[in-house]
């Protein structure tokens, strides 16, 4: 066999019957049921408003944040939160929870903020004037 073949033979996919869908209304056998409509769409609806009430005791949450992290902290939060199976989201809010509770711990959190903020600006401005004198080299060439 050539390779052409090969590459016909692996072209053909197996084919898969199509499934039911089960969301879709069913064909009812008699004209005559014994499941009131009206009765099942109220029930419906009472579920629906008692998922609704439970929902409202749940804090909001609010849109995806998007978090910059040192890479070797990334990776340690990434295999924490899968030893946990719990999100990086949820392990942040329980440590906001728990530092906001706890005043001295909170103010240890922000001092190494702080830290970690001046280095990292440190860094943007290294960065910033290396891109600087590059362009300026190859305006120079």
């Amino acid at each position: 066999m050539n390779i052409l073949d090969e590459i016909r033979n692996r072209a053909v996919a197996p084919t898969v019957a199509p499934r039911e869908d089960v969301l879709a209304p069913q064909q009812l056998s008699s004209p005559k049921s014994d499941v009131d409509v009206t009765s099942t769409a109220d029930s419906s609806v009472s579920e629906l408003t008692k998922l609704e009430e439970q929902l409202a005791n749940f804090p909001e949450i609010a849109p995806r944040v998007p978090v910059r992290l040192e890479a070797a902290i990334k990776q340690e939060l990434d295999e924490l939160c899968n030893e946990e199976k719990i999100t990086v989201e949820t392990l942040l809010e329980a440590f906001y929870v728990t530092c906001k509770e706890k005043d001295s711990v909170m103010k240890q959190v922000i001092k190494e903020a702080k830290k970690r903020l001046k280095s990292r600006k440190e860094a943007g401005n290294i960065r910033s004037s290396m891109t600087r004198l590059a362009n300026l080299a190859k305006k120079l060439k």
